[in-house]
């Protein structure tokens, strides 16, 4: 099965939504270059999304771990030595590179991430010089290609994400310099300086979480199908506004929207719930649906509750076992590809024990059609939240808040038309 393929296939079950923004890659060699928020789900979110097959630089350590191999294999992992690993030696990253040139000789792109190492920081961290040595020393110049990966909550299954890929940066006049070690400075900037706006990282840390609460403040969707593009926009053209603020007014601001949040918390309503109409006409619409896919989640409530301690046995390693943000998707990913089928087997095995071998059948089949139906769920559990949001209209609240949102976007102008 084809990187791409594979990807895809992976891609489906865990997120509910992902989106590529950003121009076609360029036809001919590319060095795609991303940022790296959350573990292995950031090359299966882009892999899933690029238009092209793409080699992968994986750190070596990764081939030590038996369950991960097939993975690696499918997506035509290059392994390179660090430093930090102990392992790293002169021979080890030429022939890294040897590899890379020999993909780029072909015609082909590899993907990596410069910064070297997956966190949770606000901030890209430092970008090693690697991108820029491989690219500077390669006989058949390739594009450089920045993207982001922006999630909309990077640690939940059935979330969304978002790949933002950028114009390609600008070298050709560094190429006739080679390795020299200034020009692999300012590469290694460059590139730098064209992967941020593509994310939602920034230096200014305070001021990057509070223009993410209000971004976030203004999202028309539920959060898992929210636009992440518009939200990327948003933030990104929020941080220099609020940078510019005052401390007493930012700290006002800060205030204010976490009142805003406590407000929606302590209710259970979404953002984009506060002050709609609800107008019979809508509500007429929705109706049949909504009663159709509750009535199935019903129908569909054995089977979850019979997969239910798998579930949730997969979350509590995933977060017993790590105390790093960015890698609780990915063990929640290995996990559940490793113990729902488990957990599936052993129920098989014990209905064919008490009723007979066509019984054991029925652990499998609940397993696939939970996989089917997650779409109705997810749409199932949004029906709920809009009663809620429909009982919730009148609140006494109300009004304030959409006097607040209104004096926020006055405040902030360029929010209107994201």
């Amino acid at each position: 099965m084809g990187t791409s393929r594979t990807a895809r296939f992976l891609a489906r079950i865990w997120f509910r939504a992902l989106r590529r923004e950003g121009p076609p890659l360029p036809p001919g060699p590319c060095l795609i270059l991303l940022n790296h928020p959350n573990g292995l789900l950031d090359p299966l979110a882009a892999a899933a999304s690029l238009d092209r097959r793409a080699g992968w630089l994986a750190k070596a350590t990764l081939w030590k771990l038996a369950p991960l191999r097939p993975f690696l294999a499918a997506f035509r992992a290059i392994p390179v030595t660090r430093p930090r690993d102990g392992d790293a030696t002169p021979e080890s990253i030429q022939q890294c590179f040897r590899k890379v040139h020999e993909v780029l000789a072909r015609g082909g792109s590899v993907a990596l991430f410069p910064e070297g190492v997956s966190h949770t920081g606000a901030d890209l961290a430092p970008l090693k010089t690697g991108a820029a040595r491989m690219a500077l020393s390669s006989p058949t110049p390739p594009f450089l290609i920045p993207a982001g990966l922006v999630y909309g909550d990077r640690g939940a299954f059935r979330h969304g994400a978002l790949l933002r890929v950028g114009e390609p940066v600008a070298w050709s006049d560094l190429a006739r310099r080679g390795t020299d070690p200034d020009a692999v400075v300012e590469l290694t900037a460059r590139i730098r300086a064209a992967l941020q706006p593509l994310t939602l990282q920034d230096p200014e840390v305070r001021v990057l979480a509070l223009a993410q609460e209000v971004a976030w403040l203004l999202a028309e969707a539920p959060g898992s199908r929210v636009d992440l593009e518009a939200l990327r926009r948003r933030v990104r053209a929020l941080v220099p506004r609020l940078a510019a603020l005052g401390p007493a007014a930012l700290a006002d601001l800060e205030a204010r929207v976490h009142d805003t949040q406590g407000w929606l918390r302590a209710r259970g309503l979404r953002p984009d719930q506060v002050g709609h109409p609800y107008p019979w006409t809508e509500i007429r619409g929705w109706l049949p649906g909504a009663a159709r896919r509750l009535g199935l989640t019903v129908l569909l409530l054995p089977a979850a509750l019979a997969f239910w301690p798998s579930y949730r046995l997969v979350d509590w390693i995933a977060t017993r076992f790590t105390e790093e943000g960015d890698q609780v998707a990915t063990l929640k990913l290995l996990g559940g590809l490793l113990l729902h089928p488990l957990w599936a087997t052993a129920l098989a095995g014990l209905a064919g024990w008490c009723w007979g071998g066509w019984a054991a059948l029925a652990a499998p089949g609940a397993l696939l059609v939970l996989l089917l139906a997650l779409p109705i769920l997810e749409r199932s559990a949004e029906d709920l939240q809009a009663i809620r949001g429909f009982l919730r209209r009148r609140d006494p609240a109300v009004p304030e808040l959409l006097e607040a949102r209104k004096q926020l976007i006055e405040a902030f102008p360029e929010l209107e038309g994201e």
